[in-house]
Protein backbone atom coordinates (compact mmCIF):
# COMPACT_ATOMS: atom_id res chain seq x y z
CA UNK A 1 0.00 0.00 0.00
CA UNK A 2 1.48 3.35 -1.00
CA UNK A 3 1.61 6.33 1.30
CA UNK A 4 -1.15 8.90 0.86
CA UNK A 5 -0.26 11.99 -1.12
CA UNK A 6 -1.67 15.49 -1.07
CA UNK A 7 -4.33 14.48 -3.56
CA UNK A 8 -5.22 11.10 -2.04
CA UNK A 9 -7.50 10.50 0.93
CA UNK A 10 -6.81 7.42 2.99
CA UNK A 11 -9.77 5.35 4.15
CA UNK A 12 -10.42 2.61 6.66
CA UNK A 13 -10.96 0.19 3.78
CA UNK A 14 -7.30 0.65 2.83
CA UNK A 15 -6.30 -1.13 6.03
CA UNK A 16 -9.20 -3.48 6.74
CA UNK A 17 -11.34 -5.54 4.37
CA UNK A 18 -14.35 -6.93 6.22
CA UNK A 19 -14.88 -9.53 3.48
CA UNK A 20 -11.55 -11.25 4.02
CA UNK A 21 -9.49 -12.25 7.06
CA UNK A 22 -6.05 -13.83 7.35
CA UNK A 23 -5.52 -16.02 10.41
CA UNK A 24 -1.84 -16.91 10.73
CA UNK A 25 -2.09 -18.89 13.96
CA UNK A 26 -4.67 -21.27 15.37
CA UNK A 27 -3.83 -20.91 19.03
CA UNK A 28 -5.31 -22.90 21.88
CA UNK A 29 -5.30 -22.16 25.61
CA UNK A 30 -1.92 -22.98 27.16
CA UNK A 31 -2.03 -26.47 28.72
CA UNK A 32 -0.65 -25.19 32.05
CA UNK A 33 -1.89 -21.59 32.42
CA UNK A 34 -5.05 -21.88 30.34
CA UNK A 35 -4.27 -18.52 28.71
CA UNK A 36 -4.24 -17.91 24.97
CA UNK A 37 -1.46 -15.33 25.21
CA UNK A 38 0.93 -17.93 26.65
CA UNK A 39 0.47 -20.00 23.47
CA UNK A 40 0.99 -17.06 21.12
CA UNK A 41 4.32 -17.69 19.31
CA UNK A 42 5.39 -14.08 18.83
CA UNK A 43 8.09 -12.06 20.60
CA UNK A 44 9.27 -8.46 20.42
CA UNK A 45 11.36 -7.75 17.34
CA UNK A 46 11.72 -3.97 17.68
CA UNK A 47 11.53 -1.54 20.63
CA UNK A 48 8.24 0.20 21.41
CA UNK A 49 8.82 3.86 20.60
CA UNK A 50 5.42 5.59 20.54
CA UNK A 51 2.24 5.13 22.60
CA UNK A 52 -0.75 6.97 21.13
CA UNK A 53 -3.19 7.11 24.03
CA UNK A 54 -5.90 9.47 22.82
CA UNK A 55 -9.46 8.19 22.73
CA UNK A 56 -10.86 6.43 19.69
CA UNK A 57 -12.44 8.79 17.12
CA UNK A 58 -10.00 11.62 17.91
CA UNK A 59 -7.90 11.29 14.74
CA UNK A 60 -6.23 8.00 15.57
CA UNK A 61 -6.49 6.65 12.02
CA UNK A 62 -4.88 9.78 10.57
CA UNK A 63 -2.13 9.53 13.18
CA UNK A 64 -1.71 5.84 12.37
CA UNK A 65 -1.15 6.66 8.70
CA UNK A 66 1.15 9.57 9.57
CA UNK A 67 3.34 7.33 11.72
CA UNK A 68 3.61 4.88 8.83
CA UNK A 69 4.82 7.71 6.61
CA UNK A 70 7.43 8.57 9.23
CA UNK A 71 8.81 5.04 9.12
CA UNK A 72 7.09 3.48 12.12
CA UNK A 73 5.23 0.18 12.20
CA UNK A 74 2.07 1.12 14.13
CA UNK A 75 -0.68 -1.07 15.55
CA UNK A 76 -4.25 0.25 15.33
CA UNK A 77 -7.75 -1.18 15.84
CA UNK A 78 -7.83 -2.01 12.13
CA UNK A 79 -4.84 -4.34 12.66
CA UNK A 80 -6.49 -7.08 14.77
CA UNK A 81 -9.55 -7.02 12.51
CA UNK A 82 -7.36 -8.56 9.83
CA UNK A 83 -6.99 -11.74 11.93
CA UNK A 84 -9.86 -11.41 14.39
CA UNK A 85 -10.14 -14.93 15.79
CA UNK A 86 -6.57 -14.76 17.06
CA UNK A 87 -6.06 -11.12 17.93
CA UNK A 88 -9.48 -10.19 19.25
CA UNK A 89 -9.46 -13.38 21.30
CA UNK A 90 -6.19 -12.32 22.88
CA UNK A 91 -7.44 -8.81 23.63
CA UNK A 92 -10.65 -10.22 25.13
CA UNK A 93 -8.44 -12.18 27.49
CA UNK A 94 -6.62 -8.99 28.50
CA UNK A 95 -9.90 -7.11 28.98
CA UNK A 96 -11.31 -9.96 31.06
CA UNK A 97 -8.31 -9.82 33.38
CA UNK A 98 -8.38 -6.05 33.92
CA UNK A 99 -12.07 -5.19 33.88
CA UNK A 100 -13.92 -8.41 34.63
CA UNK A 101 -11.72 -10.13 37.21
CA UNK A 102 -10.93 -13.17 35.08
CA UNK A 103 -7.31 -14.26 34.81
CA UNK A 104 -3.88 -12.73 35.25
CA UNK A 105 -3.33 -9.06 34.44
CA UNK A 106 -1.17 -8.32 31.43
CA UNK A 107 2.25 -6.70 31.74
CA UNK A 108 5.23 -6.18 29.49
CA UNK A 109 5.67 -9.89 28.78
CA UNK A 110 2.17 -10.16 27.35
CA UNK A 111 2.25 -6.86 25.47
CA UNK A 112 5.61 -7.81 23.95
CA UNK A 113 3.86 -10.78 22.41
CA UNK A 114 0.79 -9.18 20.87
CA UNK A 115 2.63 -5.96 19.97
CA UNK A 116 5.99 -7.59 19.25
CA UNK A 117 6.38 -6.62 15.56
CA UNK A 118 5.20 -3.03 16.18
CA UNK A 119 7.00 0.05 17.48
CA UNK A 120 3.91 2.26 17.89
CA UNK A 121 0.36 1.61 19.05
CA UNK A 122 -2.87 3.62 18.84
CA UNK A 123 -6.63 3.38 19.38
CA UNK A 124 -8.68 0.58 20.88
CA UNK A 125 -8.06 -1.82 22.45
CA UNK A 126 -4.64 -0.63 23.59
CA UNK A 127 -5.97 2.61 25.10
CA UNK A 128 -7.82 0.53 27.70
CA UNK A 129 -4.40 -0.22 29.19
CA UNK A 130 -2.90 3.21 29.84
CA UNK A 131 -1.25 2.36 33.16
CA UNK A 132 0.07 -0.97 31.93
CA UNK A 133 1.55 0.35 28.67
CA UNK A 134 3.13 3.42 30.27
CA UNK A 135 4.74 1.19 32.91
CA UNK A 136 5.78 -1.48 30.40
CA UNK A 137 7.45 0.96 28.00
CA UNK A 138 8.93 3.84 30.03
CA UNK A 139 11.22 4.75 27.12
CA UNK A 140 8.33 5.30 24.69
CA UNK A 141 7.04 8.76 23.82
CA UNK A 142 3.34 9.39 24.35
CA UNK A 143 1.02 11.17 21.90
CA UNK A 144 -2.46 12.13 23.07
CA UNK A 145 -4.85 13.06 20.27
CA UNK A 146 -7.40 15.69 21.28
CA UNK A 147 -10.94 16.49 20.18
CA UNK A 148 -13.82 18.60 21.46
CA UNK A 149 -15.96 16.29 23.58
CA UNK A 150 -19.28 17.27 21.96
CA UNK A 151 -17.86 16.60 18.50
CA UNK A 152 -16.43 13.33 19.79
CA UNK A 153 -19.80 12.17 21.13
CA UNK A 154 -21.46 12.90 17.79
CA UNK A 155 -18.75 11.00 15.97
CA UNK A 156 -19.02 8.00 18.28
CA UNK A 157 -22.81 7.98 17.96
CA UNK A 158 -22.66 8.00 14.15
CA UNK A 159 -20.01 5.25 13.94
CA UNK A 160 -19.47 2.77 16.76
CA UNK A 161 -22.79 3.47 18.44
CA UNK A 162 -24.68 3.24 15.17
CA UNK A 163 -23.04 -0.01 14.10
CA UNK A 164 -23.63 -1.75 17.42
CA UNK A 165 -27.30 -0.76 17.41
CA UNK A 166 -27.89 -2.81 14.27
CA UNK A 167 -30.07 -5.89 14.86
CA UNK A 168 -29.16 -9.58 15.00
CA UNK A 169 -25.50 -9.28 16.03
CA UNK A 170 -25.91 -12.07 18.60
CA UNK A 171 -27.41 -14.36 15.97
CA UNK A 172 -24.93 -13.48 13.23
CA UNK A 173 -22.02 -14.00 15.63
CA UNK A 174 -22.99 -17.65 15.99
CA UNK A 175 -23.04 -18.18 12.22
CA UNK A 176 -19.92 -16.22 11.27
CA UNK A 177 -17.17 -17.43 13.59
CA UNK A 178 -14.45 -15.96 11.36
CA UNK A 179 -15.22 -12.24 11.79
CA UNK A 180 -18.64 -11.20 13.11
CA UNK A 181 -18.36 -13.61 16.03
CA UNK A 182 -14.97 -12.40 17.28
CA UNK A 183 -15.94 -8.77 16.59
CA UNK A 184 -19.18 -8.98 18.56
CA UNK A 185 -17.61 -10.85 21.47
CA UNK A 186 -14.82 -8.29 21.63
CA UNK A 187 -17.23 -5.35 21.36
CA UNK A 188 -19.26 -6.59 24.32
CA UNK A 189 -16.08 -6.43 26.39
CA UNK A 190 -14.32 -3.32 25.13
CA UNK A 191 -17.23 -0.89 24.84
CA UNK A 192 -18.32 -1.03 28.51
CA UNK A 193 -14.69 -1.13 29.63
CA UNK A 194 -13.61 1.97 27.71
CA UNK A 195 -16.82 3.97 27.18
CA UNK A 196 -19.03 2.67 30.02
CA UNK A 197 -21.73 1.99 27.41
CA UNK A 198 -22.36 -0.14 24.35
CA UNK A 199 -24.38 2.27 22.21
CA UNK A 200 -25.41 5.39 24.15
CA UNK A 201 -23.41 8.41 23.01
CA UNK A 202 -26.01 11.07 23.75
CA UNK A 203 -25.10 14.23 25.66
CA UNK A 204 -26.10 12.41 28.86
CA UNK A 205 -24.11 9.30 28.06
CA UNK A 206 -21.76 7.78 30.65
CA UNK A 207 -19.20 7.97 27.84
CA UNK A 208 -18.90 11.69 28.58
CA UNK A 209 -17.36 11.01 32.00
CA UNK A 210 -15.34 8.13 30.59
CA UNK A 211 -13.82 10.54 28.06
CA UNK A 212 -12.69 12.99 30.74
CA UNK A 213 -11.51 10.22 33.07
CA UNK A 214 -9.36 8.77 30.31
CA UNK A 215 -7.53 12.01 29.59
CA UNK A 216 -7.09 12.79 33.27
CA UNK A 217 -5.55 9.35 33.76
CA UNK A 218 -3.07 9.86 30.93
CA UNK A 219 -2.01 13.22 32.35
CA UNK A 220 -1.49 11.69 35.79
CA UNK A 221 0.55 8.80 34.41
CA UNK A 222 2.77 10.57 31.88
CA UNK A 223 5.28 13.37 32.62
CA UNK A 224 4.64 16.43 30.47
CA UNK A 225 8.10 16.26 28.87
CA UNK A 226 7.31 12.77 27.58
CA UNK A 227 3.89 13.67 26.14
CA UNK A 228 2.54 15.56 23.12
CA UNK A 229 -1.08 16.74 23.21
CA UNK A 230 -1.93 16.81 19.53
CA UNK A 231 -4.78 17.67 17.18
CA UNK A 232 -4.40 16.12 13.75
CA UNK A 233 -5.41 19.44 12.19
CA UNK A 234 -2.02 20.77 13.35
CA UNK A 235 -0.31 18.60 10.77
CA UNK A 236 3.31 17.55 10.63
CA UNK A 237 4.96 20.40 12.54
CA UNK A 238 4.43 19.55 16.23
CA UNK A 239 4.38 15.81 15.55
CA UNK A 240 7.72 15.73 13.75
CA UNK A 241 9.32 18.06 16.28
CA UNK A 242 8.22 15.82 19.14
CA UNK A 243 9.43 12.65 17.40
CA UNK A 244 12.62 14.29 16.10
CA UNK A 245 11.70 13.52 12.50
CA UNK A 246 12.03 15.53 9.32
CA UNK A 247 8.75 16.82 7.89
CA UNK A 248 7.79 14.69 4.86
CA UNK A 249 7.26 16.24 1.47
CA UNK A 250 3.74 14.81 1.35
CA UNK A 251 0.74 16.35 3.07
CA UNK A 252 -0.44 15.04 6.41
CA UNK A 253 -2.97 12.20 5.82
CA UNK A 254 -6.47 13.51 5.21
CA UNK A 255 -9.21 11.44 6.72
CA UNK A 256 -12.95 11.66 6.99
CA UNK A 257 -13.51 8.01 7.74
CA UNK A 258 -16.96 7.98 9.37
CA UNK A 259 -18.68 6.76 6.19
CA UNK A 260 -15.89 4.29 5.57
CA UNK A 261 -16.23 3.00 9.14
CA UNK A 262 -19.95 2.37 8.66
CA UNK A 263 -19.40 0.87 5.20
CA UNK A 264 -16.74 -1.55 6.45
CA UNK A 265 -18.97 -2.76 9.25
CA UNK A 266 -21.97 -2.91 6.91
CA UNK A 267 -20.00 -5.31 4.76
CA UNK A 268 -19.09 -7.33 7.84
CA UNK A 269 -22.77 -7.53 8.84
CA UNK A 270 -23.95 -8.54 5.37
CA UNK A 271 -21.18 -11.11 4.92
CA UNK A 272 -22.26 -12.69 8.22
CA UNK A 273 -25.91 -12.56 7.15
CA UNK A 274 -25.06 -14.23 3.85
CA UNK A 275 -23.19 -16.97 5.70
CA UNK A 276 -26.18 -17.53 7.95
CA UNK A 277 -28.59 -17.78 5.05
CA UNK A 278 -26.20 -19.86 2.95
CA UNK A 279 -25.59 -22.41 5.69
CA UNK A 280 -29.22 -22.53 6.68
CA UNK A 281 -30.30 -23.16 3.09
CA UNK A 282 -28.68 -26.58 3.27
CA UNK A 283 -30.64 -27.53 6.35
CA UNK A 284 -34.02 -28.63 5.08
CA UNK A 285 -35.21 -29.18 8.60
CA UNK A 286 -35.13 -25.45 9.25
CA UNK A 287 -36.47 -24.22 5.92
CA UNK A 288 -39.65 -23.03 7.60
CA UNK A 289 -37.61 -21.09 10.12
CA UNK A 290 -35.74 -19.35 7.32
CA UNK A 291 -39.00 -18.23 5.74
CA UNK A 292 -40.13 -16.90 9.10
CA UNK A 293 -36.88 -15.03 9.56
CA UNK A 294 -37.29 -13.28 6.23
CA UNK A 295 -40.89 -12.40 7.04
CA UNK A 296 -39.84 -10.98 10.39
CA UNK A 297 -36.99 -9.18 8.70
CA UNK A 298 -39.24 -7.40 6.23
CA UNK A 299 -41.67 -6.31 8.90
CA UNK A 300 -39.48 -5.47 11.86
CA UNK A 301 -36.14 -4.47 10.41
CA UNK A 302 -36.92 -2.85 7.06
CA UNK A 303 -36.14 0.63 8.33
CA UNK A 304 -32.91 -0.49 9.95
CA UNK A 305 -31.77 -2.29 6.81
CA UNK A 306 -32.41 0.83 4.77
CA UNK A 307 -30.31 2.84 7.20
CA UNK A 308 -27.52 0.29 7.00
CA UNK A 309 -27.52 0.38 3.21
CA UNK A 310 -27.45 4.17 3.08
CA UNK A 311 -23.65 4.54 3.50
CA UNK A 312 -23.12 2.15 0.60
CA UNK A 313 -25.49 4.17 -1.58
CA UNK A 314 -23.80 7.39 -0.49
CA UNK A 315 -20.44 6.07 -1.65
CA UNK A 316 -21.61 4.67 -4.97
Amino acid sequence: MSSPTANEETTLLDTFDSRETHEIYNIKPHPITGRLIDSYPVTRTKPMRVLCLGQSRTGTMALFMALKQLGYTPYHMSTPLGSPKTNLGLWREALDAKFYGKGKLWGREEFDKILGPYDAVADLPAICFVEELVAAYPEAKVIVTQRDVDSWLRSMDSTGGRVLRWPLWNTLARWDTALAGPFWGFSKKVMPANFHTMTDFSDKSPALQAFHDHYNLVKRMVPSERMLEFKVQEGWGPLCKFLDKEIPGEEFPKLNDSKQFVLAHSLMWWVAFAKMVGKASFMTAVSGVIASVFAMWRLKYAVKIAAMLRPIADLS
